[in-house]
């Protein structure tokens, strides 16, 4: 199941978390975070736990308490939220963005928005090269693929 597939699993009148994550795992070790998301196309960092709906949470198992990552389907980026490619060639800086969540008027899953900005970088310039407006699963798709929606 891909990364996309999960969170829409997960789209229902009540709001369910997974124990499985659009990440490969989320790990903390010697004062920093990663969330082991090498193979996406932009490099997501561990700061963009709450974008990606990711938490660490208390469950319980025979009774006795436990933490675990979890994964819920609402997508936030945010005003602001800055992304450089790995390759390093191109950035993207989220100008507006409104959440995700349930819209109980048509009873189905409200996708969000977001509109930003696409910059190429040469030589240690950025390069505008236009502004884009999508859901926030088309943002999400765009940072793990790499997709340009022109």
């Amino acid at each position: 199941m891909g990364e996309l597939e999960l969170l829409k699993s997960m789209w229902a009148h009540k709001v369910k978390r997974n124990t499985k994550l659009i990440v490969s795992e989320v790990t903390y070790d010697q004062g920093k975070g990663h969330l082991n998301n090498d193979h996406w196309h932009f490099q997501v960092p561990y700061a963009f736990r709450d974008a990606l709906d990711l938490k660490y949470e208390q469950r319980m198992k025979n009774k006795k308490p436990y933490m675990v990552w979890t994964q819920g389907p609402l997508l936030r980026f945010k005003d602001g939220d800055f992304l450089t490619s790995k390759s390093g060639t191109r950035a993207v800086q989220v100008k507006y963005a409104n959440g995700m969540g349930w819209d109980t008027a048509v009873d189905q899953m409200y996708q969000g928005s977001v509109v930003f900005e696409s910059f190429d970088i040469k030589d240690g310039s950025y390069i505008s090269s236009g502004e884009k407006n999508v859901t926030q699963m088309q943002f999400l798709n765009m940072v793990i693929h790499g997709e340009n929606y022109s």
